[in-house]
């Protein structure tokens, strides 16, 4: 790493560490996010939103379906698509906090700033929705002054829409053209998807027909469940079963609910299926990973 980019990382750690007081802090700047973890963590299960992450000090590794995705200073993580994950985080060699920052996504102005770049040829298959990609200095200026913000909060709403077109700008720029456009425009494929997963999100206890989430992405069933894996990594069912196992689990921590009350509100009609399901993801049966981590709290 050059060293003015070492300066660089450097400031930014110090300001996260002043404005993050726990492990995820919402910031006064729209869609900026802070996080700092004291401890490297066992994998947390997140459905994780169209967003940049920045990986400060530390690293994380984000398992999506078979694949596994590592950042860290040198790289960026990209989401397109709504995505239920499996991330876990690591401090750094020298022992220090694991620091980060992500950022949503903004569909429209993404959009405007792809009109005003030269055009991208449309891929025949959607890209993953998800990335880990090289993190470019030009890149992470532009954070290193929206971090700059949180210290002068009079300044966010003139100057906050400035930088975050930046970012999207340099963004485009960084080979990534393709996947921000099926993002960005509606009728890619992408987008296409989208709408199947989030119908899938808000309903995920109802029972689930495939012809009808193709026909909702007007796509043929061949071709929905071709593209569905694509983007997502994983099997319509398979989504569906990471969506409900991650509510369940919430349920069972926050809520303190009974195993078989959690299956049954999150959609399963056989408690033993929910018991193996949930086994497989998070390593016990319900009861007992509910206990453990309550423990942890």
């Amino acid at each position: 790493m050059e060293m003015i980019v070492k300066q660089i990382v450097e400031t930014m750690c110090g300001i996260v560490e002043c404005h993050a007081d726990k492990p995820r802090t919402p910031t006064i700047v729209p869609g900026l996010v802070l996080h700092q973890m004291e401890t490297s963590i066992n994998p947390i299960h997140a459905l994780y939103h169209p967003r940049v992450c920045i990986i400060l000090r530390g690293g994380k590794t984000v398992s999506l379906g078979h694949e596994r995705f590592h950042v860290d200073q040198s790289t960026f993580l990209l989401v397109t698509v709504d995505l239920p994950v499996a991330s876990q985080v690591f401090k750094a060699d020298n022992g220090k906090s694991h620091l980060a920052l992500t950022l949503d996504l903004d569909r429209t102005m993404l959009a405007d700033v792809l009109q005003r770049l030269p055009p991208h040829q449309t891929p025949t298959s959607p890209p993953a929705g998800i990335i880990a990609s090289e993190l470019t200095r030009s890149l992470l200026e532009p954070f290193a002054r929206l971090l700059n913000l949180l210290d002068n909060p009079d300044e966010v709403e003139f100057i906050r829409p400035l930088i975050v077109q930046e970012i999207h700008y340099r963004l485009a720029r960084t080979g990534l053209g393709e996947r921000l456009g099926q993002f960005a425009w509606s009728g890619s494929h992408l987008w296409q998807i989208g709408k199947a997963t989030s119908w899938i999100k808000a309903n995920y206890k109802e029972p689930m027909r495939i012809e009808e989430l193709s026909e909702m992405a007007g796509m043929s069933v061949t071709s929905f469940h071709r593209h569905f894996k694509a983007v997502t990594l994983m099997t319509p069912i398979q989504y569906r079963t990471q969506v409900r196992l991650q509510e369940a689990r919430r349920m069972l921590i926050s809520e303190r609910a009974a195993a078989g009350t959690a299956g049954v509100a999150v959609g399963y009609d056989s408690q033993s299926q929910f018991s193996r399901d949930y086994k497989r993801m998070f390593g016990a049966p319900p009861a007992s990973d509910a206990a453990r981590l309550v423990r942890t709290i």
